[in-house]
C-alpha cells in the first residue's frame, strides 16, 4: 500500500524524472512509480526481491546500475527507498567532478554560447540538436528544430556530408538565414563508428575573422621584427675570420683559441687597451658549442660600484629607490644558455668578486630583493689590461676568484710589436670606412705606411682604426701621403728616419717577425718555425743572412754571427 508520503515522493520523482522503489527490509519491492522506464536487465514489480548489490545499499550510498543508470538509496523508516535515474549528460562528460554545479553550468554555457553556436544532425543529415543562438537565429521556438532536415535551412552546409561520409571540414563560410557565419564540422563517432557531426560556429562575421587576422598579422610583423634584430646582433658578433693579423703570434693565438673555444674552461684575455680583446672574446663565443645563445658584455670599469650589483643579479621590483616596477633581470640571467663577457674585470669591487666567485661555483644567484635562487648556465669570458697577479698578490683582487678565472689566458701582443700587422690594417679600416660613408675608396702609400710602423701606438688598433677614419675625411686625393697624416708621427723624425728601400724595409719587418717568434719560443728554433710557419732549415737560413743570434737565456737577440747549433741557443 502507498502512503500518502509515499506518494508524494514518487510525484516528485516523476517530475525530477526519476524512478522510486520502496522495498521492505528483506530487499523485497513493496511500491514503485509507475509508467517509469526501468533498466532492461532489471525487472521491477510489486513481490521482486531485489539483487543483493542493492538491497544492502545504507543510507546516502551510491552505485551505477549499468552503464546508464545511478541508483541512490534513500530513506530506510518504514520502508527502503531506491532512487533510480539515467546518468546525466554532466555526470557522463564530468565523471567524478559532476557534483559541481559550476561545472554543469560550464557544459550549459558551452552548448548556448552565442560565439559557438552549435548544430547536431544525424547521418541522415536530420537535426539532433540545436543551441539557443542557433535556434534564434534561424526565428524557430526552443526544440522546433528536432528533425529538421538542415538542408531546408541550410543548403550550402557540408555538415550533412561530414555526418555520412566521417571526413572533417576546415573552416568554412556558411549563409545562415542571410546571415554569413565561419563554421567548422567535426564528425561525431560512437565505437569507431560515425553516428553524426556537429558544426561550430567559430565567428558570427567575416569582419571577426579580419580583425583576428590583422591581430595575428600583427603579432607576426613584431616576431619578425624582433628575429630581424637578434639576427643583426648576432651578424654583428666578430669570428676568428674578421681577426687580421699577419703576425706569427697573433697566428698562434688565434689557433689556440679556436681549440679553447669547444670547451668549457673560463678564458682570461690579457692585454692593453685598445688590442682587440673583445674581438677576440666574440670570436671565441662564436666557435663555443653556446653560439646559439647569447653574447652579453659590461665593462666593469664604467659601472659606479654601487650599481654593478644590479646590472649583474637584477633585482626585484621595490629592491631599492628608483628601481623598475617589474623588476630587471642581470647580466647572468641574460647570458644565461650564451656566453658572457666581463671586460675590465680588474675593476670589480672586491665584495662583488666574491659574489661573482659563489656564482661561479654554484651556478645559481639571488636577485636583489629577491627571495628564490634562480639557475644559470653561461659561460664565462673575461678580460683586463692590468696585472692581475700582482693585484691578487697585494690583497686588490680576489686570489681565490684570480685562479677561478685564470683557466686559460690569452695574451694578446700590442700593436708596436707587430708592425707587418699596420698595413694590412690600415688598409682595411680606410674600406670599412669608405664603404660605411659612401665615400671613394683610399690607398696609402708606402712613405705614410713606413711612417706608421714606427709610430708606438699606445691606443693601439683602436688609436690606428680613428686614425684611418680621420684620413679618409683629411686627405686630399685619392692616395694617403705622409703630409696628411698628423704631425705628432713626424715630430722629431728625421729624412734618414724615414730612409730606406723597399727591400730594407721588409728586410726589417722580417728580422721583427723572427725575433719576436724566437721570444715566444724562448729560444726553441723548431717551436719558432712552427710559428712563423716555415721550414726550420728555412728559419736558420733567414737568420744567417739577416744576422740575427739569440740569447735565449736573456731572450734577446745579439751579435751578428750566423754559427747555430741545435734548436736551441745554448
Amino acid at each position: 500500500m502507498e502512503t500518502p508520503a509515499a506518494t508524494a515522493l514518487i510525484r516528485k520523482a516523476q517530475y525530477c524524472r526519476c524512478g522510486i522503489v520502496f522495498s521492505d527490509r528483506t530487499g523485497r519491492v513493496i511500491a514503485l512509480s509507475r509508467d517509469f522506464g526501468w533498466p532492461e536487465n532489471l525487472q521491477l514489480e510489486a513481490g521482486f526481491q531485489l539483487p543483493a548489490e542493492l538491497s544492502r545499499l545504507h543510507p546516502g550510498q551510491w552505485v551505477f546500475w549499468g552503464e546508464d543508470w545511478f541508483v541512490e538509496a534513500a530513506g530506510r523508516q518504514t520502508a527502503e527507498i531506491l532512487v533510480f535515474r539515467r546518468l546525466r549528460m554532466a555526470d557522463q562528460l564530468l565523471g567524478p567532478y559532476g557534483e559541481s554545479a559550476t561545472n554543469e553550468e560550464m557544459v550549459r554555457m558551452v552548448l548556448n554560447n552565442p560565439y559557438e553556436g552549435l548544430t547536431v544532425v544525424d547521418t541522415e543529415g536530420r537535426v539532433t540538436f540545436l543551441s539557443a543562438a542557433n535556434e534564434r537565429w534561424l526565428n524557430l521556438q526552443m526544440g522546433e528544430g528536432a528533425g529538421i532536415a538542415l538542408a531546408s535551412f541550410a543548403p550550402a552546409s557540408r555538415l550533412a556530408e561530414v555526418a555520412r561520409t566521417g571526413v572533417a571540414d576546415d573552416a568554412q563560410i556558411v549563409d545562415l538565414q542571410g546571415k554569413t557565419k565561419i563554421t567548422v564540422n567535426l564528425p561525431i563517432k560512437k565505437d569507431n563508428r560515425v553516428i553524426g557531426a556537429v558544426g561550430r560556429i567559430l565567428f558570427q562575421n567575416t569582419e571577426q575573422l579580419e580583425k583576428l587576422a590583422g591581430r595575428v598579422r600583427a603579432v607576426e610583423l613584431q616576431v619578425e621584427r624582433y628575429e630581424t634584430l637578434l639576427d643583426e646582433m648576432r651578424g654583428h658578433l666578430y669570428t676568428f675570420d674578421d681577426i687580421l693579423t699577419a703576425n706569427p703570434l697573433m697566428l698562434g693565438l688565434i689557433d689556440q683559441a679556436r681549440r679553447i673555444a669547444a670547451a668549457s674552461a673560463t678564458v682570461l684575455i690579457l692585454g692593453e687597451s685598445g688590442t682587440g680583446k673583445e674581438l677576440f672574446a666574440q670570436a671565441i663565443h662564436q666557435a663555443s658549442n653556446n653560439n646559439k645563445g647569447p653574447f652579453i658584455a659590461i665593462n666593469c670599469g664604467a659601472i659606479p660600484s654601487e650599481l654593478i650589483e644590479s646590472e649583474l643579479f637584477g633585482y626585484e621590483e621595490g629592491a631599492f629607490s628608483g628601481a623598475r616596477k617589474k623588476g630587471k633581470p642581470g647580466k647572468f640571467e641574460l647570458a644565461s644558455g650564451g656566453t658572457l663577457f666581463l671586460d675590465e674585470v680588474g675593476e670589480l669591487p672586491l665584495e662583488s668578486q666574491a659574489k661573482l666567485l659563489r656564482v661561479l661555483e654554484e651556478r645559481r644567484i639571488d636577485r636583489l630583493g629577491g627571495t628564490t635562487s634562480l639557475p644559470v648556465d653561461f659561460r664565462l669570458v673575461t678580460a683586463t689590461n692590468s696585472d692581475l697577479f700582482t693585484l691578487a698578490k697585494s690583497g686588490k683582487f680576489r686570489s681565490d676568484l684570480y685562479y677561478r678565472i685564470n683557466e686559460y689566458p690569452i695574451e694578446i701582443p700590442p700593436l708596436r710589436s707587430r708592425p707587418e700587422d699596420i698595413p694590412l690594417l690600415a688598409r682595411h679600416f680606410l674600406a670599412e670606412v669608405s664603404r660605411r660613408e659612401q665615400l671613394p675608396m683610399l690607398g696609402i702609400s708606402e712613405e705614410a705606411l713606413q711612417i706608421l710602423a714606427q709610430h708606438s701606438w699606445p691606443g693601439n688598433v683602436r688609436e690606428l682604426r680613428g686614425l684611418m677614419r680621420q684620413m679618409t675625411w683629411k686627405a686630399q686625393g685619392r692616395t694617403i701621403e705622409p703630409h696628411h697624416l698628423p704631425s705628432t708621427l713626424n715630430k722629431g723624425r728625421s729624412r734618414a728616419a724615414i730612409s730606406g728601400t723597399l727591400a730594407e724595409q721588409l728586410d726589417q719587418a722580417e728580422r721583427n717577425a723572427i725575433v719576436s717568434a724566437l721570444q715566444a719560443a724562448e729560444g726553441n728554433r723548431a717551436l719558432a718555425s712552427r710559428l712563423l710557419g716555415i721550414h726550420r732549415t728555412a728559419l736558420y737560413k733567414k737568420m744567417a743572412r739577416l744576422g740575427i743570434d739569440f740569447d735565449h737565456k736573456a731572450n734577446v737577440p745579439y751579435g751578428d754571427s750566423p754559427g747555430f747549433d741545435g734548436d736551441s741557443c745554448s
